[in-house]
């Protein structure tokens, strides 16, 4: 079968007007850019968090609905329906943010902290992914934010990396499921950026500032910079990618794992 072009405006591409969208997380941080991303491109959004003050704040800002629940749970994602068929009817995307480090020692940590961390970083995953996607109308995205730690191992944080490496399977899976009703699921895996962590860490301690010479590009990434690549992933640009991870990272993943060039370096 011959696909036929759906060539306009290139611009138009990236626009999402008028598409809902359901963002878990959105309180602060890539949830709040990414919030105000799908608004500057026309895109409606419900913000979803379980900080009620922070929430509010975003979604006043960007004059859109929100819902201070917890996504981690059955409760709290069946209350999403709920909110998102009162303010918008159906959902053309959904984008899940949530996650954090719990750091450990290896040799400390535990049964208890390893369910901690799938707790708080793929349960919200496997629920949006199963209650959510089979709601979803034909041709809707969904965008998950892993993490480079997918990627490697962490002395940091023992339970993140396999976290996220569990997710992008999952992700995979449901692009999988759903690819036939041409519903599209990705993630993107931020690098090291200007998180509200790193940038209390930063205050906490400024020798932290090194860790931005890492990366090939030689700074921190900007939680914009995440956000515009969520937003392309949701838009009609990115309409044949599906079941990826796109690495946002400066270049991080690609540095030499030898040593030999930094024992020969000649960079500016």
């Amino acid at each position: 079968m011959t696909e036929t072009s759906q060539a306009g405006n290139p611009a138009d591409l990236f626009r999402i007007d008028g598409r809902t969208h359901l963002v878990l997380g959105a309180g602060s941080g890539i949830g709040a850019e990414v919030s105000a991303t799908i608004v500057a491109l026309g895109g409606q959004v419900l913000c979803l968090d379980t900080n009620g003050e922070a929430v509010t704040e975003v979604a006043a800002r960007l004059r859109m609905p929100h819902l201070v629940a917890d996504a981690t749970t059955e409760d709290g994602i069946a209350a999403a329906q709920a909110k998102v068929r009162s303010e918008f009817g159906e959902l053309d995307g959904v984008v899940d943010i949530i996650g954090r480090m719990l750091p450990a020692e290896i040799s400390d940590y535990g049964l208890d902290q390893w369910d901690a961390d799938f707790d708080i970083n793929l349960k919200h995953a496997i629920l949006a992914g199963s209650r959510l996607a089979p709601q979803l109308p034909d041709g809707a995205s969904m965008v998950f934010v892993s993490s480079v730690a997918g990627n490697h191992g962490s002395l940091v944080s023992p339970g993140y990396g396999p976290t996220k490496a569990a997710l992008e399977v999952w992700v995979k899976q449901l692009a999988a499921r759903y690819g036939r009703r041409g519903i599209r699921v990705n993630a993107v895996a931020p690098g090291l950026f200007l998180s509200p962590r790193m940038s209390a860490r930063l205050d906490r301690d400024p020798a932290a500032a090194k860790l931005a010479e890492w990366p090939l590009l030689g700074r921190f990434g900007r939680p914009e910079e995440v956000a515009a690549t969520i937003a392309f992933l949701l838009s009609p640009a990115a309409g044949y990618i599906t079941a990826s991870t796109i690495p946002v990272e400066g270049g991080g993943l690609s540095q030499d794992s030898t040593g030999l060039d930094s024992m020969n370096s000649n960079r500016d």
